[in-house]
């Protein structure tokens, strides 16, 4: 059913922004899931049209596959942090997209309850 609803949402999708990166929201009971698919499309042709991006891909896929025992060195960190500065790591969201956004995002968050507690009594109180 789930898989359903995907294909559907899939299918009849307004971007919540359309610039300079579309971005996609889809509201769950509890929230929201937000829709990266141009920006993973993004990091995935820059590691193949960028071969210095591709070669320090593999080097970090080749330094995950050698199992050893964990010294505290994560020589995968430092790669995977000079990938990020290569590929990119942030989705840009500017004005009027921004407040299109904030107000889908507003939209979706489930509304704040409020509970009342009780004052205590006072009457054991010196």
């Amino acid at each position: 059913m789930n898989r359903i609803r995907l294909y559907l949402h899939r299918l009849f999708r307004r971007p919540a922004i359309t610039g300079p990166m579309r971005l996609y929201t889809r509201r769950v009971p509890d929230g929201v899931f937000l829709d990266l698919e141009e920006y993973l499309v993004h990091v995935i042709e820059t590691l193949a049209d960028d071969p210095d991006a591709y070669a320090l891909f593999l080097e970090l896929a080749d330094d995950r596959s050698v199992s050893r025992e964990h010294d505290g060195w994560e020589p995968e960190k430092l790669l995977m942090e000079k990938l990020a500065l290569v590929v990119g790591y942030e989705v840009p969201v500017r004005g009027a997209a921004l407040t299109r956004l904030v107000g889908k995002l507003r939209a979706a968050a489930p509304a704040a309850t409020v509970v009342a507690v009780p004052a205590q009594r006072g009457a054991g109180a010196a």
